[in-house]
């Protein structure tokens, strides 16, 4: 144990000092350093399908967890699910999952300024309407149950910006009329009207698509499907809109009806077609679409379901002249086939569920040790089986770097002569049972920040595992570190008969070794969290813990006071991921104080 002195009264948050070993991906997205400020050739917790890596996106668009603009938006959920809900796989499909979930989180930011939306309510959807080859989907319901938008309102009129810029005085407010009048002010159109031209025949439920791409072109080739209560009036009502797009010089448009939808495409050839295969085979009849939303569990404000292996198929020859894309692009084809994301909403919180369907093998693992820190803890990520998990995804990350035409074995083979670590068996070493960073609260002030000195900080790493290959493999690697910096590494390393903990003070060092804490069920983790001992990945973020810091610094930099009351009715972040099968379900929730 070294001799650096503990921290004053609570002291976490982070400082000048050399980089820990990565437990998971960095907290605000950066990206992880390698093992101990080692150069590490592409591996370990891989950049390829099949180990903990970042991965090429599914189609999708932009978008951010909370939308546009400076609070958290969105709209009501919980429809009945396709089925029992199940649970996800690994760190790659949780990025995939990731992807999906800031795309589905933008797009119902901007209908639910709105108003309430729902996704897969009860009764026909619009996935009934869209042909089974359907490679991207997205489905929105326009009038939920009043329960569902009372849950929403609940949740987003803790947001001051919400409640005086929505126009949403209850649950019976009506998207629709806002959402059209807009559009049509925008074209500029003469003689139409939302109350005369769409209100009509519109009905509640919405849905769009994108379909393979026309024989011998990569142009994106898209339908989208509208409810319809009577099919003249919109006849009617879609014939006028057409005639203002001609005369606006705006995007012509072609329709056609199959049961209570109308189906609108890019060209009217488009729509016929969309609407004949459709009638032979829906999207809602597909058994992977089926199988993909019932393993989201409850379906929520807005869903996305998305054909990866089809979509590269389809739209993935444009890259195919990227340098090393074309590899990654059959890598990821092959190992993560679908995968789906829905936004939901309680009263207390805010998640997007996500799940990936893949070709990664299960893990398996003991108990995530998140639950046993201290519940001072204000910043954790914890992965359980992380060994394992490298081990069976191995073969994959050589062969995806190898099909890139790198010569691995030769790089490896250099790095482990320069530094003495050997790759992947130090890397399964370090991942171990399970590895876990953790910040406490206690001292995470602005003035411990900026001492510069990492021992009034309570920062620490905690190494489950095979205990005295931790010992060696942590002397070898501060060697390596001494040798470069010419000086002593300046953390602390605590014994324990299951592994070891290093940090950034001897005390924070001996919590850590112990284990014995109950952040597990405390009222914070436990808003964010379900399950959470029993998940792959954990990651909680408590941010009442540092509100006051974050809020004085706020106003010191001089942010608007209207920003500042956006931001303090957060009050927790958690990310939990587990494998169940062939999927990863991963959920984003962020809760808020009542």
């Amino acid at each position: 144990m070294s001799n650096n002195s503990p921290p004053d009264e609570g002291s976490p948050g982070w400082a000048a000092q050399q980089p820990l070993p990565p437990s998971g991906p960095p907290p605000y997205g950066a990206d992880s350093p390698p093992p101990y400020g080692a150069a590490s050739p592409a591996s370990g917790y891989g950049a390829q399908p099949g180990g903990y890596g970042l991965q090429p996106p599914p189609p999708g668009g932009p978008g951010g967890p909370y939308g546009p603009g400076d609070f958290v938006t969105g709209g009501p959920g919980g429809q009945p699910p396709y089925g029992p809900a199940r649970s996800g796989r690994g760190m790659r499909a949780l990025i995939i999952s990731t992807v999906l979930a800031l795309v589905v989180a933008g797009g119902a930011f901007a209908f639910y300024t709105l108003d309430p939306l729902n996704a897969f309510h009860a009764g026909p959807q619009a996935a009934e309407a869209l042909p089974a080859d359907a490679l991207f989907y997205a489905g929105l319901d326009l009038d939920p149950s009043a329960e569902q938008k009372v849950e929403a309102l609940r949740f987003l009129n803790h947001f001051p910006a919400f409640r005086n810029n929505s126009g949403l005085e209850n649950e019976n407010s009506d998207v629709r009329e806002q959402v059209f009048s807009d559009a049509i002010d925008s074209a500029g159109c003469s003689g139409i009207s939302y109350a005369d031209t769409i209100q009509p025949w519109l009905g509640d439920k919405f849905g769009i698509a994108l379909m393979p791409a026309p024989a011998g072109t990569q142009d994106p080739a898209v339908a989208v499907a509208v409810e319809v209560t009577d099919e003249s009036k919109a006849t009617a009502g879609l014939s006028q809109l057409s005639d203002c797009a001609d005369a606006s010089g705006g995007t012509s448009f072609g329709y056609a009806f199959t049961g209570d939808y109308a189906l609108v495409a890019q060209t009217q050839d488009q729509a016929d077609t969309y609407v004949n295969d459709a009638e032979r085979s829906a999207l809602a009849d597909n058994a992977d679409f089926v199988a993909d939303m019932d393993s989201l569990g409850d379906l929520g404000v807005a869903t996305v379901w998305v054909n990866v292996a089809g979509a590269i198929d389809s739209y993935g020859d444009g890259l195919g002249d990227v340098p090393g894309v074309s590899s990654q692009l059959d890598a990821l084809k092959q190992s993560s086939q679908r995968a789906a994301a829905t936004f939901r909403f309680a009263s207390d919180h805010v998640d997007i569920a996500s799940s990936v369907y893949s070709d990664t093998p299960p893990v398996s693992h003991g108990d995530n040790q998140i639950v046993n820190l201290p519940d001072s803890t204000v910043f954790a990520v914890s992965v359980a089986g992380g060994a394992d998990r490298l081990n069976r995804s191995w073969p994959d990350i050589m062969a995806a770097l190898e099909s890139q035409g790198a010569d691995v074995q030769q790089q490896l083979a250099d790095f482990e002569q320069q530094t003495g670590l050997a790759v992947p068996a130090d890397l399964e070493t370090l991942l171990g049972e399970n590895v876990m960073l953790a910040v406490d609260s206690g001292g995470l002030t602005s003035d411990a920040l900026q001492t510069g000195d990492p021992s009034q900080l309570n920062i620490g790493v905690r190494f489950t595992g095979d205990a005295a290959k931790l010992d060696d493999l942590y002397n070898r690697i501060t060697k390596l570190i001494e040798a470069e910096a010419g000086q002593t590494v300046p953390i602390s390393k605590v014994d324990a008969s299951d592994g070891l903990a290093v940090a950034t003070n001897d005390s924070y060092g001996d919590t850590l070794a112990k284990l014995d804490g109950s952040l597990g069920s405390s009222d914070q983790f436990t808003s964010v969290t379900d399950d959470a001992a029993s998940q792959d990945l954990v990651l909680f973020f408590d941010f009442d813990a540092i509100e006051g810091e974050v809020v004085q610094a706020m106003q010191d930099d001089g942010v608007e006071q209207r920003v500042i009351d956006n931001v303090t009715p957060i009050r927790a972040f958690g990310v939990t991921s587990k494998a169940d099968g062939h999927y990863t379900l991963a959920t984003m929730r962020m809760s808020v104080n009542d």
